[in-house]
C-alpha cells in the first residue's frame, strides 16, 4: 500500500497545470511550425515521458526535453504527431484517457474540448489510445514517415516513436521511413531571448546558493550538510528541482570527477568543490566553484586555482561566433595547463551546451553561433596532494564576443576570500 508521502507527491504530480506556468502558448507553436518546415510533407511522431521513464521532483513530473520544448506540455505520457501536409489538422496533441476512480486519487484533469485546447495552444487534442489510426490515415495520404530521434545505443530499447512508424509502414505499403534526428537538437542549440532570460534566471538562483555556501561552510559539517545549503536556498528562492545531482567533495574527494556521495567530514583545512546548478522552467544551470574551507587559499592552492583560473579566461575568450569547440575552446584551456606542466591532470572536456539539459542537443562538429550557450570548465585534479580545483562558466555565444553569464558569482581568489570573510 502507498504511503501517504507517496500518495501526497502522486496529487500533485498529476494535477499539475497541462502548461507550465509562465510560457507563452504562441512560443511553442511558433517551434513546431519551424519544425514542420523541415518534414517535406513527412508526419512525424514525438512521445513525452511517462511517469516511470521521467522522474517526480518536489511534486513535479519532469518532462522528456525535446517534447517540452516543442510543447510546453508537461504530462505523462503525452505524444504528439506534426503532419505539415495535412489540409486540416497539422499537428494533434495526445494524452492519457482519463479515470475517474484514479483522478480521486491523483487530481482531475480537463476532459477533451475548447478549454483544454486553449490551455495547451493545440487546436486538436485526442487521447492517446487514438494515436495509431491518426497516423494511419496521414500516412497513406503523405507516404513518408520521419523519425525525429532520439538516437540510442546498440543496447538500448527501440525508441517508442520509431516503432509506432514501423508499424504505420506495415499498415500502408509503400511508405518510406526518413531519419531526420539532427532537426530539434540543432533548433535547441540556438536559445532564443525567452530562453536565455530563464537561463539567467536558474544561474542568479545558482549563483545565492553557492555564496551561501561560501558563507556557511566550516570545520565538521558533512559535505551533504553544507549540499543542503546549497539546495535549500533554490528552493526559497523557488527553483522547483535541480539541473543535476550536486557534487559537494571535500579535499581528495574532490579529485573523483563524477564523486557522489556526499558523506564525509569536511576537515580544518583544504579546498571544497561544489558543482551544482538549479533549473528554472526546466532551464538548468551548471556552476562549479572552488573554495577555502578556512576562508583563505594556501599558497599553494593560490597558485593552482590562478593557473586554472587562466585557463578558463583563456577558454572564454575563444567562445565567440565562428569558433570550433575542439579546437578553439578546449584547446584554449589545455594549452594553458600544458605549458605549465599540468596537462596530465586536466582529464575532460572543457565543457558542454546548456540548456533545457545539463548537457543540453546539439552537434560540437558545427561552428558555435550566436545563441549557443556553452560551459567552460577547466580543472585540474591532483590525488597525491589531495587537491581538486574546477571553475566552471556559463557562457553566451553573441555577435559581440562572449557573454559570461555566471559571471557575477565570486570566481577570483579575491573575490572568494572577500565572500567567505563576509
Amino acid at each position: 500500500m502507498k504511503t501517504i508521502i507517496q500518495l501526497i507527491a502522486l496529487a500533485l504530480a498529476f494535477s499539475a497545470p497541462i502548461q507550465a506556468q509562465g510560457n507563452d502558448a504562441d512560443v511553442f507553436k511558433a517551434r513546431r511550425e519551424t519544425l514542420m518546415k523541415s518534414l517535406d510533407g513527412g508526419v512525424a511522431v514525438l512521445y513525452g515521458a511517462t511517469d516511470s521513464s521521467g522522474s517526480i521532483v518536489r511534486g513535479s513530473f519532469v518532462q522528456e526535453s525535446s517534447f517540452y520544448y516543442l510543447t510546453g506540455i508537461s504530462e505523462p505520457g503525452a505524444a504528439l504527431i506534426l503532419a505539415p501536409g495535412e489540409r486540416r489538422y497539422k499537428e494533434i496533441l495526445f494524452l492519457q484517457s482519463r479515470d475517474p476512480e484514479e483522478e480521486d486519487w491523483n487530481g482531475r484533469r480537463e476532459p477533451l474540448g475548447d478549454a483544454l485546447n486553449e490551455a495547451t495552444g493545440f487546436d486538436r487534442v485526442a487521447r492517446i489510445n487514438t494515436l495509431p489510426s491518426n497516423l494511419t490515415a496521414m500516412l497513406q495520404r503523405s507516404k513518408k514517415a520521419i523519425f525525429l530521434g532520439p538516437i540510442v545505443s546498440a543496447a538500448s530499447d527501440v525508441p517508442e516513436a520509431l516503432s509506432m512508424l514501423r508499424a504505420g509502414q506495415s499498415r500502408v505499403p509503400g511508405t518510406s521511413l526518413e531519419n531526420m534526428a539532427h532537426l530539434i537538437p540543432e533548433m535547441r542549440r540556438i536559445k532564443d531571448a525567452g530562453e536565455v532570460e530563464l537561463l539567467k534566471k536558474a544561474i542568479d538562483v545558482t549563483g545565492k546558493g553557492i555564496l551561501a555556501a561560501m558563507q556557511a561552510v566550516e570545520p565538521g559539517m558533512l559535505e551533504f550538510q553544507l549540499q543542503s545549503v546549497v539546495e535549500h536556498t533554490y528552493e526559497m528562492e523557488g527553483a522547483q528541482f535541480l539541473g543535476f545531482s550536486t557534487i559537494l567533495a571535500w579535499g581528495p574527494n574532490a579529485t573523483v570527477l563524477h564523486y557522489g556521495q556526499n558523506n564525509q567530514a569536511i576537515q580544518e583545512s583544504g579546498l571544497v568543490l561544489i558543482d551544482t546548478g538549479a533549473a528554472w522552467q526546466h532551464y538548468s544551470a551548471d556552476v562549479t566553484r572552488t573554495i577555502p574551507v578556512n576562508g583563505t587559499f594556501s599558497p599553494r592552492e593560490r597558485e593552482l586555482y590562478e593557473l586554472v583560473l587562466k585557463a578558463s579566461n583563456a577558454a572564454i575568450q575563444e567562445v565567440k561566433v565562428g569558433a570550433d569547440y575542439y579546437n578553439d575552446v578546449h584547446m584554449a584551456a589545455k594549452r594553458v595547463l600544458d605549458e605549465a606542466g599540468y596537462g596530465e591532470y586536466f582529464i575532460h572536456g572543457t565543457g558542454h551546451f546548456l540548456g533545457l539539459d545539463v548537457h543540453d542537443a546539439g552537434d560540437y562538429e558545427l561552428p558555435l553561433k550566436a545563441g549557443v550557450a556553452i560551459t567552460v570548465e577547466p580543472g585540474i585534479y591532483i590525488p597525491e596532494e589531495g587537491i581538486g580545483i574546477r571553475i566552471e562558466d556559463d557562457i553566451l555565444v553573441t555577435k559581440d564576443g562572449p557573454m559570461v553569464l555566471s559571471g557575477h558569482i565570486p570566481r577570483t581568489v579575491q573575490e572568494i576570500e572577500n565572500a567567505m570573510a563576509d
